[in-house]
């Protein structure tokens, strides 16, 4: 196979990585947030899609802003992501069709146990962060252009906090879980979300701290613009639509981790 593969040509190892990356007409290029992966609900979603609707699925899982940027590339076909400011660009520049909210959960903060910035007290994510950055404790950061990257950010500005650069401010520049055991590691906080805190919670150290109810963590299905971006197998992507509104979603999206957390991980937003 190796053999093969030097002895092509500079052109048609292009073309061959058009072919890859476009997909074929049977295939959907799904782009999808890390966190909705960590947590384990994406497999259960595609698995579900693939046996109703007898396309085969090709998971691209990155963060938000990642995924949103290839979307802008015409490298996906549909999107799942939680970036709502991101997303409603994406729409505003003609990349894609509509954006369907389908599910949500929450936002939190996690940290040692012992709570050294006292972030238990806090009344709002804004005040939670600012706690650490006055006591200087350590907090890792996503840093990685993602939904819940975009949503600390946030919470930084509306305090009128800039992190970057300090020393007790670390980036991690990976996904969902993996930066929740780099905080875990350096006994440091961080904001994540629910459902892949609620995965995690038992292999760590860290624990929940804060919990932002106020402002929901709010994933969508978002379908692209084959018209502007001409690789998008628009069929596959409104089946995926479809399914992600139907009856079987919302069920499979309320059902999610009640048997093992006693409670679902993600609340479905289309269930009447």
């Amino acid at each position: 196979m190796l053999t093969v593969v030097f002895r092509l040509g500079f052109a048609s190892l292009v073309a061959l990585g058009l072919l890859v990356a476009c997909g074929s007409e049977d295939e959907l290029l799904l782009g999808a947030t890390t966190s909705v992966q960590d947590a384990g609900l994406l497999d259960e979603l595609v698995a579900a899609f693939e046996e109703d609707s007898g396309y085969r699925v090709k998971p691209i899982v990155q963060g938000s802003g990642q995924v949103l940027e290839l979307a802008r590339r015409g490298e996906l076909d549909v999107i799942l992501t939680h970036s709502p400011a991101d997303e409603e660009s994406l729409l505003a520049d003609g990349y894609a069709l509509e954006r369907t909210p389908v599910m949500q959960n929450f936002f939190l903060v996690a940290g040692p146990a012992d709570d050294p910035a006292h972030v238990a007290a806090a009344v709002s994510l804004g005040e939670a962060l600012q706690a650490i950055s006055i006591t200087g404790s350590p907090f890792v950061s996503r840093g990685d252009g993602s939904g819940t990257h975009k949503r600390e950010l946030a919470a930084w500005a509306d305090r009128r906090v800039d992190p970057a650069g300090e020393g007790w401010y670390r980036e991690s520049a990976a996904g969902q879980g993996q930066s929740a055991f780099v905080a875990n590691d350096g006994d440091a906080y961080t904001l994540m979300d629910s459902a892949t805190f609620a995965t995690l919670e038992e292999r760590l150290q860290i624990v929940e701290l804060f919990r932002d109810s106020v402002e929901p963590n709010v994933y969508s299905v978002i379908r692209l613009n084959a018209e502007r971006l001409d690789e998008v197998n628009e069929e596959a992507a409104d089946a995926w639509g479809e399914f992600m509104t139907s009856e079987r979603a919302e069920q499979l999206i309320l059902e999610f981790g009640r048997d093992e957390f006693g409670e679902s991980l993600f609340e479905p937003l289309l269930l009447d």
